[in-house]
This record gives structure tokens, sequence and C-alpha cells, in this order.
């Protein structure tokens, strides 16, 4: 394929792109937006640096009450950007972390129960450079987790030390480990899961896609696969189906280039960027289901978002409280990215 292009307006700035772009620039800047919010259920860290010093930012979303000392934890680690052509990635992901920041009784609900640890960006030399797959020195991480070096794979390192940590913790329980891709030949959303002798546990791992499945219309269970290709043996997904145990389950979540197949229809729907977050809330919301957590929400009352302890409220009053009254995940797009509610 070839074409041409006019370049006509000087002052304009142009940009080729594989897919949307979403920039290391950009994430910055959007986790910045978050942390001025001052939610106390809500955590940033640096877990550590890339070759060329660029933040490996680790975020915390849950209840403060759930990292108190001792306090047992349910985590769901999710990773993002390994490949750092793959930008819908980046977008599925915000989707996920728009949703549990939120005051969605879902997400209220999920924050109570759940720890989420998510690294969008695991390769940010090889987004901040542009590359397609590989990092700054070349290496395609997702296939060094077996044995991931702290000078040439330093963010994957960095990971790695982290999972291994809270697997040996007796009061955490890794539960999930999803790794967000994008794919450039398949339709749809869909998983990648792990082949298990265990029979049970090869049933169990298939409950998740399935519900994501019923929540997700762009999501396709016939086209999610269970596998052991040797060729993926250095992927998240493998080495951490292999190290952790029978109550973990890890997944690769991909996602389409291109455009989507709803059930029963042939027409296919181009993925927009709204379209992936939207992915990403039901991805979020597909945890409620999991864990039947469904008569919770019922019980929850909608009070303004708290300041950390440290912050003083910039207005009186007692904070409004209601029920039920929030919009789905999918139409909540503008609202949890300006931290407004609902009228």
């Amino acid at each position: 394929m070839s074409f041409a292009f006019c370049f006509d307006r000087e002052e304009d700035i142009y940009q080729f792109a594989y897919c949307y772009p979403y920039t290391y620039t950009r994430f910055q800047h959007y986790l910045d937006s978050l942390q001025k919010r001052n939610m106390d259920y809500f955590f940033r860290e640096q877990l550590g640096q890339s070759v060329q010093q660029r933040q490996l930012d680790l975020l915390t979303i849950t209840s403060p009450d759930n990292l108190r000392e001792g306090a047992e934890q349910k985590v769901v680690f999710i990773t993002g950007r390994v490949h750092p052509g793959e930008t819908p990635s980046s977008f599925v992901c915000q989707g996920i972390i728009d949703f549990l920041v939120s005051q969605h009784p879902i997400a209220r609900v999920l924050r109570e129960y759940l720890v989420f640890k998510i690294a969008p960006m695991l390769n940010p030399d090889g987004v901040y450079l542009g590359n397609y797959r590989c990092s700054l020195m070349g290496f395609d991480l997702n296939r060094h987790w077996l044995d991931p070096s702290p000078w040439a794979h330093p963010t994957l390192h960095g990971v790695k030390q982290l999972i291994v940590q809270m697997y040996n913790d007796p009061k955490t329980s890794l539960e999930f480990y999803i790794d967000i891709h994008a794919h450039s030949t398949m339709m749809n959303g869909f998983m990648y899961g792990n082949i298990f002798e265990d029979e049970e546990r090869f049933q169990r791992q298939a409950i998740f896609p399935k519900l994501l499945c019923q929540n997700a219309e762009d999501f396709s269970y016939s086209s999610t696969s269970f596998n052991r290709d040797a060729v993926k043996a250095g992927t998240g997904r493998r080495f951490l189906g292999g190290l952790l145990d029978h109550t973990s389950y890890c997944y690769t979540l991909e996602v389409s280039f291109y455009s989507y197949i709803v059930s029963g229809t042939t027409a296919a729907v181009p993925y927009t960027e709204e379209a992936y977050m939207k992915l990403g809330r039901n991805v979020a919301r597909t945890f409620l289901d999991y864990y039947r957590l469904n008569s919770m929400v019922e019980k929850v009352a909608i009070p303004m978002p708290r300041l950390r302890a440290t912050e003083e409220r910039s207005s009186g009053g007692e904070p409004p409280s209601c029920l039920r009254t929030w919009p789905e995940p999918e139409a909540l797009g503008t609202l949890m990215t300006t931290g407004c509610e609902p009228s």
C-alpha cells in the first residue's frame, strides 16, 4: 500500500499512526490529574525506572482499610503497554482505572472487597520512542518474564519482584493477573488463558471470560483460547500461570486494533477511543459478578468522595447520600474523567 499526502497547513501538526495515539506524556498528565483529586482510595507510586529513567508507575486502588497493617488482601494485578505500539491497551486500562475511582456503587463495592494493583505502562521507553513492539534496547519484554535483567529489563524486573513478594505474603491472595494487549488480525476483545492438568482448575479459569462476554458486547468468548505454546513461554500469562497456585488466574486480554462484530450481526463496528475505554469499564464491572457481590451494591450509599486525612475540605455541610441513582458503566465516560457527579 502507498499513498500521497499534501502538507497544506504549515501551522498544523500531522501525525501518522497505526491506531489512536496514547503517548507517555498523555499518560503522565492523566495520572497527575487523578492524583490532584486527593482520593483516599487512590495511591500512585514509582515502582522503578526504565533504562532511560522514565517512571514505572504503580497504582493501587482500594479502600484504605484494606491497606492497614495486618489486613488480608485479595489482589487483582493488571499490566498494560508492554508492547508500546499497542495503544488500545492504554485506552482499555484507562477505562478500568476511571471506573474503579468513580463513585459508581459497583466501583465502591469493588474497592471495599478487592485491592487493584495496576502498572499501566510497562514499556515507557518504547512508548516514548515510538517503537511498535520492543524496548529501547530492542527486547520484546513480554518474552523475558522468566529471568528479567535489572539493567536490561528494569521495569519488568520491578513488577516481577513485587508479584513474587505478594505471592510469598501469607496475608495476600493474588487472585488475578491480567496483561492487556492489542491484536493486529483478530476482531473483538478476547482472552488467552493457560492449560492445566487439573481439569477443575482449567474449567474455573473459563468463568471470568464467560462473564465478561455477558457484560461486553464486543468481547468474544468463541475467540478466547487456552494454550501452552512454547513460543509464549516467556510471557507474563504463561510464567505467572506456572508460578502462582491454583487460586490464581492469569490472562492476556487482547482487543482488536480495528473493529468488533456484535453477536448475531455481521457488520464490523470500528473501535473508537471511547469503545476501548468502555471495554475497560466492563472488565472492572465483571469482578462484581465473579465474586457474587451484586447484593452488596443495593446497600451502598453514595457520599461525596473522601479526601485524604491530610487535606481539609473546602466546603462545609453534610455530603449527600442516595441509592442506585447512578448510570450504568457505559454512560460514565465523561463523568469519570472529570470526577463530577450526575445531577
